[in-house]
């Protein structure tokens, strides 16, 4: 298993920290453990920590109605819950473990006093904050145009509006 400080290194999070930063950082983790099937994060609940995949695989998924839609899927490095550090809201999504799975977890506390410990460390931290958000919403913003594309031209083929016609509400 990789050394927090060698995990921290392969996360864009974490990008252009000193070695003491990263150190910083290292120290507020916590390492945890989740059996398969567990709800790292629930959908609706209060998303207060952001945890980087050591080990094992997770899949997030989110209610639509009666149904559990898969989102995507994460494998380590990759780190989830960052909107909740940042801003304390329910989680939008659940996070579930595939299998076994470890992880380190950071708080939203133990995030601000990071960032209330140096002006250097803030700025970075929130800098790559925003990158890795903006990427995301990036990818989002692909996924619902394709989706979107997907929709319009099942509607505008006419053996798809019969079939619906026939089969739908």
């Amino acid at each position: 298993m990789a050394e927090p400080i060698d995990t921290l290194k392969r996360i864009h999070l974490f990008d252009g920290l000193s070695e003491d930063e990263l150190a910083l950082v290292a120290a507020k983790l916590s390492r945890e453990s989740f059996s398969p099937g567990t709800a790292i994060i629930q959908q609706g609940a209060s998303g207060a920590r952001m945890f980087i995949l050591l080990e094992g695989r997770a899949r997030v998924l989110r209610k639509l109605g009666e149904a559990q839609v898969l989102i995507t899927e994460l494998e380590h490095p990759q780190s989830f819950g960052e909107m909740g550090i940042i801003d304390g809201e329910l989680a939008s999504a659940t996070v579930e473990a595939e299998g076994s799975l470890t992880a380190l977890a950071l708080s939203r506390d133990d995030f601000e006093a990071l960032v209330a410990s140096s002006a250097s460390l803030e700025a970075k931290l929130w800098r790559n904050l925003a990158k890795e958000l903006t990427r995301r919403i990036r990818l989002t913003t692909n996924q619902v145009q394709d989706y979107f594309a997907i929709n319009q031209s099942l509607c505008e083929n006419d053996k798809f509006r019969e079939f619906y016609k026939l089969y739908g509400p």
